[in-house]
């Protein structure tokens, strides 16, 4: 990374993270703390957000911290506004709240399948809306989503997540062609070492989340629009997304049967 690059990107910016307790998107603030970053921390973990605050109170970086439940539209809203309140400005969002379900036929669980819809789709909804309250009057501003690499094509057990994560790429999309002023970008990471996933027998391409962050900090840097990582990933996702549908069908439907 290029250490000029990076400072002139970060330094002294006020950022706001979801999900800053764990994962993602606590990597991202251990990565981001010694740039001297004014962050808005938000999850529902309070005591998680504090100690990852406590263990970077030498980085030069400050910290305001929020629990919030990103589900919750009000919530979101009054802890985006008193943020901007306090600090006058908001320079860069990573909207990084989200977790998992398996939605296949045999496990369907309404609950499990309505809270990863009102988590990842309609709660990143709602902290891109009340960020862009405060960074279309600036004229600018950088809303960074954290995606998927399931957002591909229709992956089996998958439905629902996949489904929320491309959801959020359109959303995304749509911003962009209405905003040229802000910077969007989305990113969709193949298999980070996270709680996320850690039940998920056939993780390939393993990263750490130091790495990830590091990464996509990187990919922020340039002003991606999409960016999808690692690269065996990123060639997978593009080769899987131009097969025509007859074949990705058959494709899929042969490898479901051989693990059945």
């Amino acid at each position: 990374m290029n250490p000029q690059k990076s400072t002139s990107y970060w330094r002294d910016k006020s950022v706001l993270v979801t999900g800053a307790s764990s994962g993602l998107g606590w990597a991202i603030v251990e990565a981001l703390a010694p740039y001297r970053v004014n962050f808005c921390l938000l999850s529902r973990r309070e005591d998680r957000m504090r100690e990852l605050a406590e263990k970077l109170k030498d980085s030069g970086s400050a910290f305001w911290i929020r629990a919030c439940d990103v589900r919750k539209r009000e919530e979101v809203c009054a802890a985006i506004g008193d943020f901007h309140r306090q600090q006058g400005r908001l320079d860069v969002a990573w909207v990084n709240s989200g977790h998992g379900v398996d939605s296949c036929f045999a496990k369907w669980d309404w609950d499990k399948i309505e809270s990863v819809l009102d988590t990842n789709l309609k709660g990143a909804i709602y902290t891109i809306r009340a960020c862009l309250e405060v960074m279309v009057p600036q004229k600018t501003g950088a809303i960074v989503a954290i995606g998927s690499a399931t957002a591909m094509r229709g992956l089996p057990t998958r439905g629902i997540y996949g489904l929320s994560k491309a959801g959020l790429e359109y959303f995304m999309e749509s911003q962009a062609a209405e905003m040229p002023r802000i910077q969007f970008t989305t990113i969709h990471p193949g298999f980070v070492d996270t709680e996320i996933n850690r039940g998920d027998t056939n993780r390939i391409w393993l990263m750490t989340p130091e790495k990830a962050a590091k990464v996509m900090i990187k990919a922020v840097e340039r002003r991606k629009r999409v960016f999808v990582y690692p690269v065996r990933m990123k060639l997978l996702y593009k080769t899987v997304r131009l097969l025509p549908a007859p074949l990705y069908l058959f494709i899929v439907r042969k490898i479901i049967k051989r693990f059945d």
